[in-house]
């Protein structure tokens, strides 16, 4: 099934998130600082796994993802953004884990993430996680954020963290109004993102 998405604020997203705008105040100068990506970062990856029986009675599935050392339940009860946009303006926000590993798997629902990575050749990427589909590898030095479905989702991330990894520092959310870079690469004049899983 395909999600679909229509043309936002400035920043694109799907129909479910509409309301997602933002706009930039000309009196607030924007901040230079910011994260950088590695340049020859890899890029994300759709991974499948095995699936022993899928069947509507009965669904076995070896999710294993052997690097892992961490386990994160993402549980959203309805229509969330994660991290919600800057209450102020409607900005988008978003994470980057300087030393995490994301392996996303939906487990109920459905929901949609926005990756933006400044080293890859194409920085702008909107991706479709559905129940039963495969699980989203987000490599470090990655902006990302999700909109659930209206009836919420659940996601389970079988996370690899490099030794030394700070949790709160992983889990710093970023103000793409205040990164250049960011937010002319998510705003509405920017060329279009690519897409996996939803449509226009």
């Amino acid at each position: 099934m395909f999600g679909s998405l229509v043309h936002p604020q400035a920043q694109r997203c799907p129909s479910a998130a509409a309301a997602m705008t933002a706009s930039l105040p000309s009196s607030e100068p924007l901040q230079t600082s910011q994260p950088r990506a590695p340049r020859q970062t890899p890029m994300f990856e759709l991974v499948p796994y095995e699936k022993f029986r899928d069947t509507p009675a009965v669904r076995f599935f070896d999710i294993t993802v052997a690097t892992s050392n961490a386990r994160d339940l993402v549980i959203h009860s309805g229509p969330a953004i994660s991290p919600p946009d800057e209450e102020k303006t409607g900005a988008w926000q978003f994470y980057l884990h300087p030393h995490q590993e994301d392996n996303l798997l939906a487990l109920h629902g459905g929901r949609t993430f926005y990756l933006v990575n400044l080293g890859w050749n194409y920085p702008y990427h909107i991706v479709r996680l559905e129940t039963g589909g495969d699980i989203l590898r987000i490599p470090p030095g990655t902006f990302h954020r999700s909109v659930s479905d209206p009836d919420g989702s659940v996601v389970l991330n079988q996370a690899v963290r490099q030794p030394g990894a700070d949790v709160m520092r992983e889990f710093r959310v970023y103000n793409s109004r205040r990164i250049p870079r960011l937010f002319a690469t998510t705003f509405r004049t920017a060329p279009l993102p690519k897409l996996h899983g939803v449509r226009w």
